[in-house]
């Protein structure tokens, strides 16, 4: 349910959470809400959040995905967090409604629901945002990921930087509302991409509530998905980059073929990732030549078995264009 006025109620709490692996716990506390939080109720909950859940729950981050607000942390009381976090957003909500309420009798006075001022411009020292970057800058790209949408028949398909420490958004196409922009995070122990990251092999499942394995992972009831698709993406190194991934809410009907030419998508997008770095010459350029002919090779092999007119023949006749540089 979606209401234009941003005042969420929670419905539940996801609770304990997961955990980090071995050391210091890093906990998960998701409210679940039954709508998105506006942006002027988001900007009050960041300013009056802080430093109270630090101090006394130990929440490091707070992230908004979809209608969830997810609480990480070294978090040693979940129960205790999550009837902190009722009485903060019923105080949050009492904030913004006392100033829509001003606004209609002083307009003028609108400060608390103004737009942030406009920070000045900053080079970022952050690498996954030079990633952000590069690849935003192959043109190729959005059109791929729309083929990528239809070859899967899912709305969501977007290219994620992937490290021990972060999931990052690179470059997204969403017809689904999901609401990530490149360089915006996901809670990477919410997400499937960690554990590709870990085994570096794809998943991919049609129907996750009816699956042996992922009906009982919180990932997919999380994050409301029933079909996905995820492969790992390599850098011309053989270092692993992230993932090309794929989502829906209706169940798909992946045959084996469709998840190959999504692969070679993926491996397509990884050589390009440095062209520039390969225009150089030497070594680097042949290397990047070979990588390019060998997805050229593979989705030849695609298009050639795929049905006429098909979006699987279509997306490999795209790649397979597009692998073939100039000589």
């Amino acid at each position: 349910m979606y209401t234009a006025s941003g005042f969420p109620t929670v419905v539940g709490f996801d609770l304990p959470g997961l955990k980090d692996g071995p050391g210091p716990s890093r906990v998960i506390v998701s409210a679940l809400l039954d709508t998105t939080p506006g942006d002027d109720w988001m900007r009050v909950l960041d300013r009056l959040a802080w430093p109270t859940l630090r101090l006394d729950h130990g929440v490091e981050q707070l992230r908004l995905v979809g209608q969830g607000i997810h609480f990480v942390g070294d978090i040693r009381d979940g129960r205790g967090l999550s009837a902190a976090v009722r009485e903060l957003f019923d105080l949050v909500t009492a904030r913004v409604l006392s100033a829509r309420m001003a606004a209609l009798e002083h307009p003028m006075d609108d400060l608390a629901l103004a737009a942030p001022p406009l920070a000045p411009m900053v080079v970022s020292q952050d690498p996954r945002m030079a990633d952000v970057a590069a690849l935003l800058q192959l043109p190729a790209l959005p059109a791929l990921l729309e083929l990528a949408s239809r070859l899967t028949g899912m709305g969501f398909v977007a290219v994620a930087r992937v490290t021990a420490e972060r999931w990052t958004a690179c470059a997204v196409h969403d017809l689904l509302g999901f609401g990530l922009q490149p360089g915006q995070d996901l809670v990477l122990e919410t997400t499937i991409c960690d554990e590709i990251r870990q085994h570096q092999r794809t998943v991919q499942f049609d129907h996750a509530s009816a699956h042996p394995v992922f009906s009982t992972h919180p990932t997919p009831a999380m994050y409301g998905f029933e079909s996905y698709l995820s492969v790992p993406m390599f850098r011309r190194d053989g270092s692993f980059f992230g993932t090309l991934c794929a989502l829906d809410p209706r169940p798909s009907q992946l045959d084996a073929l469709s998840v190959k030419c999504f692969e070679v998508l993926a491996a397509w997008i990884g050589a390009q990732m440095e062209l520039d770095d390969a225009q150089v010459g030497g070594d680097a350029s042949q290397t990047l030549q070979a990588a390019l002919q060998a997805v050229a090779d593979a989705a030849a092999g695609i298009a050639a078995s795929a049905q006429p007119s098909s979006p699987l023949q279509e997306a490999a006749q795209r790649i397979r264009a597009l692998s073939l540089l100039p000589g």
